[in-house]
C-alpha cells in the first residue's frame, strides 16, 4: 500500500488537497445574495444580462471592471447563481496560489514556498476576500500570471508573440480591477526599461503599456466604488484576525494591526534587494506602496502575501547553520506556523458560527431591510398577484448590491445640489433613498434632506449601517371637467 502511494506524482497530492480546501473553504461562504463586494455585483449584473438578453446595467452603473472577464463561464451556465460566483473565485485562488508556489519553488525557496502558500489559503483574510469576490484574489492571479508571462516572453524572444499580448492584456485587467493593479504595469515598464531584450522590445511594451494604461482610465476613470485613504492598520489587522467593523475593532486588533505593520517594514528592510531583484516581488512591493493610498483589504493582501513568501524563508535561513538539532533550525518557524495555524482556524471557525446564524454587515441589513421587508415597499405589497403592482426605482450608495437583492431599479446617488429644492427635483421618478448619511461623501445629500421640507421625504427605516428615506409622490390635481363648468 505504501508502494502505491509513493508512486502517486506529488502534483496530485496537491490537486487533492486544493480539492479538500475547496470544499471545506464553501462551508464558510454566505449562500445569499448579501455581502458581496459593490464591484463583483456590477460585474455579475453584466454578466447575467448579457446572458438573458435583458437590458444591461452599464448606462447606469459604468462599465464594471473585468472581474465580468472572468465571471463570465459561470454567469452564462448558473445565470443568477452568486454560489457559482464564489466557486469560481476560489477556482482562482487555487490556480493563484499554484502559480505563486511554482514562481518561489522555482527560485529555490522550496520550504518556504509550500509553508507560505498553505497559511495564505487558509488566511481570514483571504477566505472573507473570496466570500465577497472581492478584487485580491483576481490581483493575485493576474500577478503571478504577469510574472511567468514575462519570464516565458524572454524565454521565447518572438515580438508580438501570444505571451506579449497576454502581458499587455493583463496590465489592463489588473488597473480597472484596483488602484494597486498599478503596481504590474508599473513594474513591467521598469522591468522594460532596465533589463531590455533589445531596444525594438523594449519600445513595444513601451507603447503597448502606455496604451493599456490609458484605456483603463477611459474604462474605469476614478474607480469610483473605492474608498481612498483608510486605515491601513484595520487591513494589517484582518490578516489575523478577521475583519471587525465598528466597536469590534478594538485595542487588541490595534495591536495585532501595529505589530504586522512593523514586521512588515522589517522583512522589506531585510528583503529588499531580493524583492526588487525578482519580478514578482517588485510587483508585490510596488503593490504594497500604492496600496498605502487606499488602506483596504487589497493592501492587507498584498501585504500578507510579501510576509508569508518572502518573511518566513528569512525566518528559515536565520536558524539553518544553528547546531541545536531540529529544534534549534526549525524550532522558531515551527512555533510561528502553529500559533498562526492555530489562530486562522480559531477566527475562521468564528465565521462558520457567523455564517449558520445568518449574520450580516450592518450595510447588508440594511439592503435586506429594503428587499424583504414584507408589506413595507411598492413592490412588496400584500397582494402579490395585483396587476397594478409598480415597480419601484431605488437611488442607493451601493447600485450594484441594491439591484441584485431587491430585482429592482437602482440609480446611483444623485451628485451634490446646491440646495433642497434642486435635490428634490433630481429625486422625480425616484421612490426610495438608501444610504449612509455618515459617510463624508454623502454630507452634501444628508444636509439637503436635513432642510427639505417637511413631507416630502419620510424616513422609512435607520439602522446602524444607514438609512433608507421615501420619497413622497406630489399629486398634480386634475384639470376640471369642461362640461362641469357649463353646468
Amino acid at each position: 500500500m505504501n508502494n502505491l502511494l509513493s508512486r502517486i506524482p506529488n502534483r496530485y497530492w496537491a490537486y487533492f488537497a486544493l480539492l479538500i480546501w475547496g470544499g471545506l473553504s464553501l462551508m464558510l461562504m454566505h449562500k445569499t445574495p448579501y455581502g458581496i463586494d459593490e464591484g463583483a455585483a456590477r460585474a455579475l449584473l453584466l454578466v447575467w444580462s448579457v446572458s438573458d438578453n435583458v437590458v444591461s446595467p452599464i448606462v447606469t452603473l459604468g462599465f464594471p471592471d473585468f472581474r465580468a472577464l472572468f465571471l463570465v463561464p459561470v454567469g452564462i451556465l448558473w445565470t443568477g447563481n452568486v454560489i457559482a460566483a464564489k466557486v469560481m473565485t476560489l477556482l482562482i485562488m487555487s490556480i493563484a496560489a499554484w502559480a505563486f508556489h511554482a514562481w518561489r519553488y522555482r527560485s529555490g525557496d522550496t520550504e518556504g514556498a509550500l509553508l507560505a502558500t498553505g497559511l495564505l489559503l487558509i488566511s481570514p483574510l483571504v477566505l472573507e476576500q473570496i466570500d465577497t469576490i472581492s478584487v485580491g484574489v483576481y490581483l493575485l492571479l493576474a500577478f503571478s500570471l504577469g510574472a511567468w508571462s514575462d519570464s516565458i516572453y524572454r524565454e521565447s524572444k518572438l515580438a508580438f508573440g501570444g505571451m506579449y499580448f497576454a502581458q499587455i492584456f493583463l496590465c489592463l485587467v489588473s488597473i480597472t480591477l484596483h488602484p494597486v493593479g498599478l503596481a504590474y504595469p508599473l513594474a513591467l515598464l521598469w522591468t522594460w526599461y532596465k533589463n531590455p531584450i533589445n531596444q525594438s522590445h523594449r519600445n513595444y511594451f513601451f507603447v503597448g503599456i502606455s496604451f493599456a494604461i490609458l484605456m483603463a482610465f477611459a474604462l474605469v476613470p476614478g474607480w469610483g466604488h473605492i474608498e481612498w485613504f483608510s486605515n491601513p492598520i484595520r487591513s494589517l489587522s484582518s490578516t489575523i484576525l478577521g475583519h471587525a467593523e465598528g466597536e469590534e475593532f478594538g485595542i487588541f486588533h490595534w495591536l495585532v494591526g501595529i505589530t504586522m505593520l512593523t514586521v512588515l517594514l522589517l522583512v522589506i528592510l531585510r528583503q529588499a534587494n531580493r524583492l526588487w531583484a525578482d519580478f514578482l516581488g517588485r510587483i508585490l512591493l510596488l503593490a504594497v506602496v500604492i496600496g498605502l493610498l487606499v488602506g483596504d483589504e487589497t493592501f492587507g493582501i498584498a501585504a500578507l502575501t510579501i510576509l508569508l513568501y518572502w518573511g518566513l524563508p528569512l525566518l528559515l535561513r536565520s536558524n539553518a547553520n544553528s547546531s541545536g538539532g531540529f529544534w534549534g533550525q526549525r524550532g522558531a518557524a515551527l512555533i510561528l506556523i502553529f500559533a498562526l495555524s492555530t489562530t486562522f482556524m480559531m477566527v475562521n471557525k468564528a465565521r462558520y458560527e457567523l455564517v449558520l446564524t445568518g449574520y450580516l454587515s450592518p450595510r447588508d441589513s440594511l439592503i435586506k431591510t429594503l428587499a424583504e421587508d414584507s408589506g413595507l415597499f411598492l413592490n412588496e405589497e400584500s397582494d402579490q398577484d395585483s396587476p397594478t403592482k409598480k415597480p419601484i426605482r431605488v437611488a442607493s450608495q451601493w447600485p450594484g448590491l441594491t439591484m441584485l437583492a431587491c430585482r429592482c431599479d437602482a440609480l446611483p446617488l444623485p451628485p451634490a445640489a446646491q440646495n433642497s429644492e434642486a435635490l428634490f427635483a433630481m429625486l422625480r421618478g425616484i421612490d426610495y433613498l438608501i444610504f449612509d448619511p455618515r459617510n463624508p461623501a454623502n454630507s452634501s445629500l444628508s444636509r439637503n434632506l436635513a432642510t427639505m421640507e417637511t413631507g416630502k421625504v419620510e424616513t422609512v427605516a435607520l439602522r446602524s449601517g444607514g438609512v433608507i428615506l421615501q420619497v413622497v409622490k406630489t399629486q398634480t390635481p386634475l384639470p376640471a371637467n369642461p362640461q362641469e363648468k357649463k353646468t
